[in-house]
C-alpha cells in the first residue's frame, strides 16, 4: 500500500517545521528566562503540588471513566473518584501558595488549615467505604467503619484546632489525625488490595496496595521532619508521597485490563 505522505502526515511535517523555527531562534538569540520573584522561595512547592494535583485528578478521572464505562454498576469506583478529587484540594492550595496567594497558606491560621485539610478525613472515609462496599454486602459493615472514620477525623480536626489548648494547635491536630486515622486507614487499604491481588493472582491490586503503603510511609516522615531546623528534608517525604500516586494509578489501570480478560 502506497501512503500519501503529504496528506497523511501533514501534522508531523508542520510540527517539524515549527520545531525547526524554534530551534533556530534559540540557537541564534540564546534567550534568557524571565524571572518570577514569587516562585523564588517556593518553586519546589509549586512543582510538587502541581504534579500531585495532576496525578490525583488523573486517578479520579480514570476511576470516574471506569464507572461510566461499566454502566455505573460498581459504586466503589465513583466513591473513590470523588475521594481522590476531594483529597486534591490540599495540593491545589499548595500551588496557589507557591505563586503568592496568602489565603492558600494552610499554616497561616487554624481556620486556613481547616479550609485546606477537611478533605483528608473525607478521603479516608471514602476510600475505606469503597473497599468495604466490594468486600461485603452487609450495609452495617460498610457504613459503620466508614462513618466512624469520618466522624473521628473531623472530631480530631475540631478538637485539635479549636478546643484543645496548645501552643501549636496545627501540630497537635496533625499528630492526632495522622496516627489514629490516616496511617491506619492507609495500611488497611495497602493490606486489603495486596491480599486481594494475591488471592486473585492479579498484579493491579498489588500495585494499588504498594502505592498506599508508600503513601503511609511518606506521612510517617512528617513527624520527625516537620520541625523548622530540618523542614527542608520534609520535601523529600513529599516527593515520596508523589511517587506513591504512580503505582496507585497504574494499579487501577491494570486492574481494568485484568478484569476484562477474566
Amino acid at each position: 500500500m502506497v501512503i500519501n505522505l503529504e496528506k497523511s502526515h501533514l501534522l508531523y511535517i508542520a510540527g517539524l517545521i515549527i520545531l525547526s523555527i524554534i530551534s533556530v531562534y534559540v540557537l541564534i538569540v540564546l534567550p534568557h528566562g524571565v524571572p518570577v520573584p514569587q516562585l523564588q522561595e517556593h518553586f519546589y512547592l509549586l512543582g510538587l503540588g502541581l504534579n500531585s494535583t495532576i496525578l490525583l485528578w488523573t486517578i479520579s478521572g480514570y476511576l470516574l471513566l471506569r464507572w461510566i464505562r461499566t454502566n455505573k454498576k460498581n459504586k466503589s469506583l465513583l466513591i473513590w473518584s470523588i475521594s481522590f478529587l476531594v483529597y486534591s484540594i490540599t495540593f491545589v492550595a499548595h500551588i496557589f501558595r507557591a505563586i503568592g496567594f496568602p489565603i492558600a497558606n494552610e499554616n497561616l491560621s487554624v481556620f486556613h488549615f481547616f479550609l485546606w485539610r477537611w478533605g483528608m478525613p473525607c478521603f479516608s472515609a471514602g476510600i475505606l467505604y469503597g473497599i468495604l462496599e466490594i468486600l461485603t454486602d452487609n450495609k452495617k459493615l460498610q457504613q459503620i467503619p466508614s462513618i466512624s472514620v469520618l466522624i473521628l477525623g473531623f472530631l480530631w480536626l475540631i478538637l485539635g484546632l479549636f478546643i484543645i489548648p496548645s501552643e501549636d494547635p496545627i501540630e497537635v491536630t496533625m499528630y492526632l489525625f495522622l496516627y489514629t486515622i490516616w496511617i491506619p486507614v492507609c495500611f488497611t487499604m495497602a493490606y486489603i488490595f495486596t491480599f486481594y491481588g494475591y488471592k486473585a493472582k492479579e498484579i493491579g491490586p498489588k500495585l494499588v496496595g504498594l502505592g498506599f503503603f508508600i503513601l503511609m510511609i511518606s506521612y510517617h516522615g512528617w513527624a520527625p521532619w516537620h520541625f523548622e531546623e530540618v523542614y527542608y528534608l520534609y520535601y523529600l517525604w513529599y516527593f515520596l508521597f508523589l511517587l506513591s500516586l504512580t503505582p496507585i494509578l497504574l494499579g487501577f489501570v491494570l486492574m481494568s485490563f485484568e478484569e476484562s480478560h477474566d
